[in-house]
């Protein structure tokens, strides 16, 4: 375990960069907006962008990710993502930003559907749901260090400073990777299994159920945070300072709630885990408008959210990388495909009951869909044995 560290560090650095590039978004929507003279509701849309076009081309890579392996992947990947992040700080408008985002998308979804393949194809059974937590974690860190830094960023200087610096760091990455990361020496066995397509992984059970939840959770989970900055601000009242501290407690409880995952994830079977996550989830999007009255209640609330959120996610991740070995970049670049399909329906719908009711109504429509996805845990889904 200890030789395979930089390994594990090296996916967590990509991780870490897609995490605060990921959720930078929410606290820099107002500024964008402002800046292009857009309405903010219209903010969301880059985060539709990103996720519809991760969802096309994620489609498309499995299968070629099965064939030339997980290293080429990550590489073109952080290269794009570098070459987008640029564009988007320097964008004169608004439709460039779009189009940018859009970029920004492909990039990530050469990288990171691949990283949780090649966790997959390197590391043994035994480890990997350690691993897949402590890479997962590095989500959780890009919103406790990356948002408020950006937040800070936005402020002193310009939020395009943000953007800089994501390129600078995906384009550093892009070299270690080429540098150091190993093959993950599972390409040779997956390149049959790819020829047959998306139709027989289509056609298991486990799998298409484990999509939808996937689908459901990321369009409740990332959806809704979307609007968060959005919400403290222009509906709660609560100015930047307070925001942004929420925003680090909201950091540490999902950074908290990754942890934890690693270590129930060994005592408790995965499907009754992400049932049980779930319905917390769900209760803690009730909360959000029952104690909105309250900016200490409201804290809370999006503590316990993003604690829940993030575990369920990780073990989510674990739980589908044992469905198939032999075709596991094409099932994992399906599993991120929905997830991202939900990311950008989710942020583009709830962006329309916004503007039409509020967020506590956004809010009360996530806590229903968690809710069916500890039902299809419950009841539609088994506990995976690994396929050899």
């Amino acid at each position: 375990m200890k030789k395979k560290l930089p390994i594990i560090a090296l996916l967590f650095l990509v991780f870490f960069l897609v995490g605060c590039d990921t959720f930078i978004i929410s606290p820099l929507i107002p500024g964008i907006t402002a800046r292009f003279h857009v309405a903010v509701g219209s903010g969301g849309y880059m985060v539709s962008f990103y996720s519809l076009f991760y969802v096309l081309l994620t489609f498309a890579l499995g299968p070629l990710s099965d064939r030339i392996g997980r290293k080429r992947m990550i590489f073109t990947g952080m290269m794009i993502f570098s070459a987008a992040s640029l564009a988007t700080a320097l964008a004169p408008n608004f439709p460039i930003i779009l189009i940018a985002r859009s970029a920004t998308g492909i990039g990530a979804a050469f990288a990171a559907p691949n990283i949780w393949a090649f966790i997959g194809d390197y590391f043994g059974p035994r480890i990997r749901g350690k691993v897949t937590a402590a890479v997962a974690s590095a989500l959780s860190l890009g919103l406790v260090i990356g948002v408020p830094i950006g937040t800070a960023v936005e402020q002193v200087a310009s939020w395009k400073i943000c953007f800089y610096l994501l390129a600078a760091l995906a384009f550093l990455l892009a070299f270690l990777i080429f540098a150091f990361l190993p093959q993950s020496g599972n390409t040779q066995q997956a390149a049959p299994a790819a020829k047959k397509g998306y139709r027989d992984v289509l056609l298991q059970p486990q799998v298409l159920y484990s999509f939808l939840a996937t689908f459901m959770v990321n369009f409740s989970n990332f959806g809704l945070y979307t609007f968060l900055g959005y919400w403290l601000k222009s509906q709660m009242h609560l100015s930047s300072a307070i925001s942004g501290f929420i925003f680090l407690l909201a950091g540490v409880g999902n950074l908290t709630g990754v942890f934890l995952s690693g270590i129930l994830s060994g005592k408790i079977a995965p499907r009754k885990l992400v049932a049980f996550l779930s319905l917390i989830l769900a209760a803690a999007f009730l909360l959000l408008p029952v104690w909105r009255w309250n900016a200490a209640l409201t804290a809370a609330a999006i503590i316990l959210w993003m604690m829940a959120g993030g575990a369920v996610f990780s073990v989510i991740q674990a739980f589908v990388t044992q469905i198939s070995a032999k075709a596991r970049g094409t099932v994992l670049a399906m599993n991120n495909g929905f997830m991202w399909m939900g990311t950008a329906l989710g942020s583009a719908m709830l962006s329309l009951m916004i503007d039409r009711w509020n967020f506590s109504v956004a809010a009360v429509v996530c806590a229903c869909l968690t809710g069916v996805v500890a039902t299809i845990f419950l009841f539609r889904l088994k506990d995976n044995q690994e396929e050899r």
